[in-house]
């Protein structure tokens, strides 16, 4: 029993278990095996936006006869067309193999979810699993294609609604396809469809004994992505293990670039590495996730209030007792956006304990302007008890003008970094958009940014008694305010 996992340009075959079930890899090179499969699995990723099926492998697949299962982006390749125009003011079409009958068009969904498993080869009942798609609105366009999971979802393009059903995953003969990140985890579904298949209980055990050196054959390859990892924090000569390093990501706005340097620090650290974002928006860390072939756990997603999975207290606890090295974790929209309803990234920040550092982006206020708006927030995330590590500029454009602020900033012991334009800014490199995983990640570990990645203590914290009582945020800023006035003397 052999059961394939494709391994190309854009997709993320260690973004789950899979049900450990993929006992051979299948890449750019041996698609030719495709044939020689039971099964075939197509992970999620960027396989729609990046373009990744070169017309061979289009062939081999629409000719398979075994069984395919398309997870997301994969079950998006499976259709019939996907309009990837999400911010477009017409549809932009990309064709799939129209194995089966649906089209997709821009839905948005980032929760953990209970689904509905319909009558099939896996069964049925009810299972739980995650969503992470910008395009999920699912349309069956013949009778043929039947239903084959209903997710029950409350957060839909960003906003929080009551529960409602959702078409979330087809069939149609043996070609399966769903929206739902560990489907096959679900053990009930994986069982039922190794029963289908004839498995007995030895050759069951075969396939998990194949899978675990598949799984570490598809890790080793992340290094051919990590081109010259470099070590960002100091020389660590201490003989303890357990040491954790970590900072938080925050910054002055949205689209200053926290996702793109968030997968360039994380690709460039010599270590295990967890990636975590504060609010619901996964989609933020895949390109990390894609990079450093993590699969995603609910720990990788910090709540804030409706948004996201797990609290800081469970987030810590879990980083504590992990083998990871690092922990990078992302911000969301500016560091104080929505300070006043207590659900904004430095409220989380300051929960945490990490030290931060401030990202701010020149196209937007020019080079002057955010420096001088990184200086504000620097200042007064300082004065909140945050330890503030340093800031860094993203887009910068002239370095002549950033060398003349960077000095200034040494004067005042402020450790200031600058990060270049990239070169192409197509729609393939943007997240919120479409986004190509290949040239994206290429594009990160290109920078140039020797930054430190400070120990965080997390031994001695108390991780269950973490003071839970939100800041006065209009409080702390008339203090802050009147601080500054007092000391011109007005």
């Amino acid at each position: 029993m052999e059961i394939g996992i494709l391994d190309i340009k854009g997709s993320l075959p260690l973004f789950e278990d899979f049900g450990n079930l993929p006992t051979k890899i299948i890449d750019e090179k041996n698609y030719k095996e495709i044939k020689d499969l039971e099964v075939l699995i197509i992970p999620g990723g960027s396989l729609i936006e990046s373009n990744s099926l070169t017309n061979e492998l289009k062939k081999e697949i629409v000719n398979f006869d075994g069984y395919i299962i398309g997870i997301c982006s994969g079950f998006q390749i499976l259709s019939k067309k996907v309009d990837v125009g999400r911010k477009s003011t017409i549809p932009i079409f990309r064709e799939g193999l129209g194995l089966l009958d649906v089209e997709f068009y821009p839905l948005v969904c980032t929760d953990r979810v209970k689904f509905e498993l319909k009558k099939s080869i896996f069964g049925e009942g009810f299972g739980e699993g995650f969503h992470c798609h910008t395009y999920g609105d699912i349309k069956i366009v013949d009778k043929e294609t039947k239903i084959l999971t209903v997710s029950k979802v409350r957060k839909l393009n960003y906003k929080i609604n009551e529960e409602k059903d959702i078409i979330s995953g087809v069939f149609k003969g043996k070609v399966f396809g769903t929206m739902v990140h560990n489907f096959l985890d679900n053990e009930f579904i994986r069982d039922n469809f190794l029963k289908h298949l004839n498995v007995e209980e030895d050759e069951k055990e075969e396939i998990f004994t194949k899978n675990k050196i598949v799984k570490e054959k598809l890790k080793k390859r992340a290094l051919k992505y990590r081109i010259n990892p470099k070590l960002y924090h100091k020389e660590d000569k201490s003989k303890d293990k357990n040491k954790k390093y970590g900072i938080v990501l925050l910054s002055t706005s949205s689209n200053s670039g926290k996702t793109f340097l968030t997968t360039a620090i994380s690709g460039k650290l010599d270590g295990k590495v967890f990636v975590a974002k504060i609010g619901g928006d996964i989609r933020d860390i895949v390109p990390a996730l894609y990079l450093l072939r993590e699969k995603m756990t609910k720990y990788n997603s910090i709540k804030i209030g409706e948004r996201g999975w797990v609290d800081v207290n469970e987030f810590l606890e879990y980083v504590k007792n992990s083998e990871y090295k690092y922990i990078i974790v992302e911000g969301v929209m500016g560091a104080f956006t929505a300070a006043f309803k207590n659900l904004s990234s430095y409220q989380i920040a300051k929960k945490l304990g990490f030290p931060v550092y401030i990202i701010s982006s020149c196209n937007l206020s020019g080079i002057e302007g955010a420096f001088i708006e990184s200086i504000s927030y620097y200042n007064l995330l300082k004065d909140i008890g945050i330890k503030v590590e340093g800031i860094i500029l993203n887009k910068v454009y002239d370095w002549n003008i950033f060398n003349k602020l960077k000095e200034l900033a040494e004067k005042y012991n402020i450790k200031l970094y600058g990060v270049g334009k990239v070169s192409n800014e197509s729609r393939g490199l943007i997240p919120e958009i479409e986004i190509d995983y290949e040239s994206f990640c290429k594009n990160a570990l290109n920078v140039d940014l020797n930054i430190d990645i400070p120990e965080v203590n997390l031994k001695d914290k108390s991780i269950t008694n973490i003071n839970e009582e939100n800041d006065n945020f209009l409080a702390m800023l008339d203090k802050w305010i009147k601080r500054i006035f007092n000391m011109r003397g007005i």
